[in-house]
């Protein structure tokens, strides 16, 4: 188990799940394209980069108007990449309390 799944921050594993996939579609897209400098890649990774972190921020907000989330205190956004924050790693939200109970921590 990685160190993210043991620490129980949901937004932040599934965050970083999120990210490694999306990485390996663009890696895929590189490959397929003939690098990061032709018009057609730049096209698909924006294209790639909405469909991940739009539904992944709809979701977060859901949980979060569930009271399962809350705003991380670093103040983050989610498309602002991977940051140092133990809470979030980027995501921008943690567990909030209620979320904490429930899983124990």
């Amino acid at each position: 188990m990685s160190e993210q799944q043991r620490d129980k921050q949901l937004a932040k594993t599934l965050y970083l799940e999120y990210m490694s996939s999306m990485k390996q579609v663009l890696k895929l897209g590189e490959f397929k394209m003939g690098g990061r400098e032709s018009q057609e890649y730049r096209y698909f990774k924006s294209i790639v980069m909405d469909k991940f972190y739009i539904p992944m921020l709809a979701f977060f907000e859901h949980l979060e108007s569930m009271g399962l989330l809350e705003k991380c205190s670093c103040g983050t956004t989610i498309r602002k990449g991977y940051r140092p924050c133990p809470k979030c790693n980027g995501s921008g939200f943690c567990n909030s309390k209620k979320l904490d109970d429930l899983l124990g921590s």
